[in-house]
């Protein structure tokens, strides 16, 4: 059987119009596997583009749908079927858009290329006003051109390994629980709550978080 058909039959036997299930897991910042009855069915959050997982801000970005999304009942409202077989859709999480949520956060971009949802472009405008989560970076590159850029770049010759350079403080997570915040090294830097992202310290404690002191030792 040809790889077409195969695909073609993956994507004739998903789910289709709306239909309500359990979040199992979360692979990334904007893809989820949802179970519903016998059936287990991965998601792509419609109009959403979430960093790469060796992109900044990656692992931030999958914490914060985790705990937006796991174990909880989902409402799917299906888009359209991807190439690689996925549902494009989206995806209510106890009266919360998960497309919306993420980009709010500052955890994902509009995927320009596929959603033209003013509702996502203007969350977009206003978590790049106030610097949250990705846009504490001066240049953050979107997920598809990173993924374009890696694609079309010709694999380099190994070179001699050299000593690991010192990583940078930054950036801090904080925990909006607790309101302590944590450096890269820190225990608890991804902890289930740690999903406030701050740049600098000094940003970090003009919100009113105070340090880790077990951990916080470089706060530029």
């Amino acid at each position: 059987m040809s790889t077409a058909g195969t695909d073609a039959q993956r994507a004739a036997a998903q789910p289709r119009g709306s239909f309500t299930g359990v979040v199992t897991h979360v692979a990334d910042g904007d893809t989820l596997q949802i179970t519903a009855g016998a059936r287990s069915v991965t998601v792509r959050l419609d109009g959403i583009d979430a960093p790469e997982g060796d992109q900044a801000f990656s692992q931030q970005a999958r914490q914060r749908l985790r705990v937006l999304a796991f174990s909880q009942q989902a409402k799917v409202t299906v888009r359209d079927t991807d190439r690689y077989g996925r549902l494009v859709a989206r995806v209510i999480v106890g009266g919360r858009d998960l497309s919306e949520e993420m980009v709010a956060a500052g955890l994902a971009w509009r995927f320009v290329r596929y959603s033209s949802d003013i509702r996502l472009a203007a969350l977009e405008r206003q978590a790049r006003q106030q610097r949250l989560g990705l846009w504490a970076d001066r240049s953050p590159v979107p997920p598809w051109q990173y993924r374009e850029q890696r694609s079309s770049a010709p694999r380099a010759a190994p070179s001699p390994a050299s000593p690991p350079a010192q990583a940078s403080a930054g950036p801090y997570h904080g925990n909006v629980s607790s309101h302590v915040y944590h450096q890269a090294g820190c225990k608890d830097y991804n902890c289930r709550n740690c999903t406030q992202v701050f740049a600098t310290a000094a940003q970090a404690e003009a919100a009113g978080y105070r340090p880790h002191t077990a951990c916080v030792r470089d706060r530029r």
